[in-house]
């Protein structure tokens, strides 16, 4: 367990922080390339074409590209803020080892992952949050049943059940999560009924 003032001070956590960083910032330069050559295409096909039908045509597929081009931003521009909002956290609060992060069965998350938390050993489990890494919404990794490290605000008034948000991690530093208590969970049953 790193004994550091903040979480992000621990070694594995900001090379995990940085890693996720780079994805995505490679992710995003991903989409710029074909977006660039998708105009090129558009002013060779629409100079070379014989009918208005066709020039129209491609300038509809060229409005078809830009708008999921945009649509492809706007989700990177989710995954910075992302990642913004879990080193706020990280540098704001050390990591706390706790015995269970809890994925309850028949319960869907449209937003990622649901979950509840134990803080401590006896402790009863958190209400329903929401958890989710930057790169993969609804990734759950292996060995936060048997424990993880939590970063973040923890509040003993109103006892286990009182939400929070911070930040999930395996031991280790891994894969980052962003815990939030702005679920978006819901019981299966109770949304078909």
């Amino acid at each position: 367990m790193p004994l550091a003032k903040c979480a992000f001070d621990h070694p594995e956590t900001r090379a995990a922080w940085e890693k996720a960083r780079r994805k995505a910032k490679r992710g995003r330069w991903i989409w710029h390339l074909p977006y660039g050559l998708s105009w090129v295409a558009y002013f060779v096909l629409s100079g070379n074409a014989s009918s208005e039908i066709e020039k129209e045509r491609f300038a509809g597929a060229i409005v078809l590209v830009s708008f999921v081009y945009l649509i492809l931003l706007y989700l990177r521009r989710d995954v910075m803020a992302s990642l913004k909002r879990i080193r706020r956290v990280l540098e704001e609060h050390p990591w706390q080892f706790i015995p269970e992060a809890h994925k309850p069965s028949g319960v869907k998350d449209v937003m990622g992952v649901p979950l509840q938390l134990r803080y401590s050993e006896g402790e009863e489990l958190t209400g329903l949050m929401s958890a989710r890494s930057p790169l993969h919404r609804r990734r759950w990794p292996q060995g936060l049943e048997q424990g993880a490290w939590y970063a973040g605000k923890v509040w003993q008034a109103g006892g286990a059940r009182t939400r929070g948000f911070g930040v999930l991690a395996v031991p280790g530093g891994g894969e980052l999560m962003e815990v939030s208590s702005e679920t978006a969970a819901r019981k299966a049953n109770a949304s078909s009924g």
